[in-house]
């Protein structure tokens, strides 16, 4: 299933992503091994295999006899490579000698399978361009979890639109929420942009990774979680043995690092004014204001009397944050004054939060019921939750887990939920319309948010274990209404459908 989704800017990835080399931990063992003679190709080492071989020969020669055949022919061809001289001084003798046979160019050679073109392509399709689209989408399988980098590569006159999984990276647990940012884990680079995502799950702690590093065993920093120095599992020295043993402690508990949340991170936002600023909502019951490039706590706020389901920073006014949680409320406030808050009552569990980037003082609350409320947060300061409204719908008949507006057109809305639908909406007037309702078949859906640098492309993600990118042009509703805005023509395929797994079961 895929349980969160994240465009990534045009642009902003390098072409080709490096390659990442071994940590200091990895470099610091092996010298030690190498210190304590223990380096790897040793001359024992080498014995011990030779040794084995020569016991596996002599095993197969006596299973052969066992079954009535003949090894001589074997054993005679084994005589002539005379391995038992392998390592001996042969003067004058070359793997390959001169001959006319060598060719200048690899596609000259018949015995060679590959060519340069190969290589060529491989190189090519591995390449970023400054044209694609990446979506980063988080999936679990089999109690596997990990996050996918999608590269999404637009219609044009050379084919389709395509999608296809560049590359992935290995996660500790079950991925929650995920947020890019530009903002380096560390303070001496601070100043820099970079191409970074920050992944939450049921840990404590937050990942900070680097998307333009390839094989990386750990992230690029942490946000919290627990402390290295702590484990419930305590080496001890075996008396007279010279020996480690490892001991299980009786019930030692993992120390938290300082300002970290002690339960489940469930939603993420950064602040792309602010850019090494961000927020984390967590089931501790308290949201939390990162500093990224210090990798440091700065401010624990604890209005919430339960879960922490969502948290946004307003686009406009970067001090301005939305959150809200399981105690069936949203709360506004400006975090440089956390304590005063104002409150939002809402008919049921929150799902999720979303700013209207045409009206930056309007802002929507989805709740587990299928409600959607959108709130004046000029009126909620001024006369309180009453006379804020400015409309609600019941979106759908189970929960509305995200909600996306549509960057280039104001006033268009998508909703998506458990439902397996999404929902396209003209919010024009306070008095929203359901221009199109679709099932883009990736079962139950928890993840969904348009492209900014192609704000027709919806991305949704869900429990079927597909990503998917409707191109929303393809409505004849949604293209009357907002085609003119696009700048081109719908997909040229019919249901603009594309699918990252088109062999999957339709929901």
């Amino acid at each position: 299933m895929y349980s969160a989704l994240a465009w990534v800017p045009k642009g902003v990835a390098k072409a080709v992503p490096e390659v990442a080399g071994p940590t200091e931990e990895e470099i610091a063992y092996l010298n030690e091994r190498a210190e304590n003679g223990e380096a790897s190709g040793s001359e024992e080492e080498w014995e011990e295999v030779m040794d084995e071989g020569a016991s596996n020969r002599s095993k197969a020669l006596k299973a052969a006899a066992a079954l009535g055949r003949t090894p001589t022919d074997e054993v005679d061809e084994l005589d002539e490579l005379d391995m038992a001289h392998y390592d001996d001084d042969d003067e004058g003798v070359h793997l390959f000698a001169p001959s006319e046979m060598a060719f200048k160019n690899n596609k000259d050679d018949p015995y060679l399978q590959g060519n340069d073109e190969d290589s060529e392509e491989e190189v090519e399709d591995f390449t970023i361009r400054s044209t694609d689209l990446l979506l980063l989408a988080a999936r679990t399988e089999d109690d596997v979890s990990h996050l996918e980098v999608w590269v999404f590569e637009e219609e044009s006159d050379d084919g389709p639109a395509n999608m296809y999984v560049h590359h992935d990276l290995m996660l500790p647990a079950f991925p929650l929420s995920v947020a890019w940012l530009d903002c380096y884990p560390d303070p001496t680079r601070a100043q820099e942009h970079g191409n970074f995502v920050a992944i939450s799950t049921f840990m404590p702690e937050i990942e900070i990774w680097n998307l333009d590093v390839l094989d990386a065993v750990e992230p690029a920093g942490l946000l919290g979680g627990y402390d290295a120095a702590s484990s419930d599992v305590s080496e001890v020295q075996a008396s007279g043995t010279g020996k480690k043993k490892k001991k299980k402690s009786k019930a030692p508990q993992p120390t938290l690092k300082s300002g970290s949340h002690s339960d489940a991170v469930l939603s993420l936002s950064w602040n792309s004014t602010f850019r090494n600023v961000l927020a984390s909502a967590s089931a501790d019951m308290t949201v939390k204001v990162w500093d990224v490039a210090q990798q440091t706590c700065q401010h624990t706020l604890t209005h919430h009397t339960n879960k922490v389901q969502a948290v946004a920073w307003n686009p406009v006014e970067a001090s301005v944050m939305l959150t809200g949680g399981f105690d069936k409320s949203a709360h506004l406030l400006d975090v440089r004054n956390p304590g005063a808050t104002v409150a939002v009552s809402v008919s049921a569990d929150v799902e999720c939060l979303a700013w209207d980037p045409h009206t930056p003082t309007q802002f929507l609350v989805s709740t587990e019921d299928g409600m959607v409320v959108c709130h004046d947060a000029r009126l909620l300061s001024q006369g309180g939750a009453s006379k804020s409204v400015v409309y609600q719908l019941a979106a759908h008949e189970k929960a509305t887990c995200a909600m996306s507006f549509n960057h280039l057109a104001p006033q268009l809305l998508a909703t998506a939920s458990t439902d397996k639908t999404v929902k396209l909406w003209d919010t024009s007037g306070g008095q929203p319309t359901c221009l199109a309702r679709e099932n883009v078949k990736v079962g139950a859906i928890f993840a969904m948010g348009f492209a900014k640098d192609n704000p027709f492309l919806l991305a949704t993600g869900g429990s079927k274990g597909d990503v998917s990118v409707w191109d929303t042009l393809t409505n004849a509703a949604i293209y009357k209404k907002f085609g003119h805005l696009a700048g081109r023509a719908p997909s040229s395929l019919g249901t603009g459908m594309i699918s990252g797994n088109n062999d999957k079961d339709e929901a």
